[in-house]
């Protein structure tokens, strides 16, 4: 995957394997504020980028709270959920960062996680739109994986 900077908005341009050939873009999400206290962003399947205020998919959530829904278009259709799970019982240690994620029938896991993994590495890049290194996507799903 690779990052294209725009002016106003946060894009990111997955492609098919290592290629960076606009024949082979799969997708391309764009964030609508470059700082955001709440996810928002929107998923253009490569065949639909002619459209470009209609999205295919839209990412929406609380930062703060650590959550997220992916959405069919723009429509109430929920395809997948994340949300921060908080527990605490008297002789188990307060785990940080856990997750529970559910992936509805019919929806590719793996679209699902990398764009997980993108929404993650937005929020690690700085104000110039650059990636830390070690924050990436690579290192998300590397995280996630472990």
């Amino acid at each position: 995957m690779r990052k294209k900077i725009m002016s106003e908005h946060d894009r990111w341009n997955v492609f098919k394997g290592d290629s960076k050939s606009t024949s082979d873009m799969i997708f391309t999400t764009k964030a609508h504020h470059v700082i955001q206290f709440k996810t928002n962003v929107h998923v253009f399947l490569a065949n639909q980028i002619g459209s470009k205020d209609v999205c295919d998919f839209k990412i929406t959530g609380s930062r703060s709270k650590k959550n997220c829904s992916i959405y069919m278009g723009d429509t109430s259709t929920i395809i997948a959920q994340i949300i921060s799970i908080h527990f605490s019982l008297l002789n188990i240690k307060l785990v940080k960062d856990k997750f529970m994620m559910t992936i509805y029938p019919n929806v590719d896991y793996a679209f699902v996680v990398t764009l997980i993994g993108i929404v993650e590495a937005m929020k690690s890049s700085n104000t110039k739109g650059e990636v830390a290194a070690g924050s990436g996507v690579g290192a998300v799903l590397g995280a996630v994986f472990s």
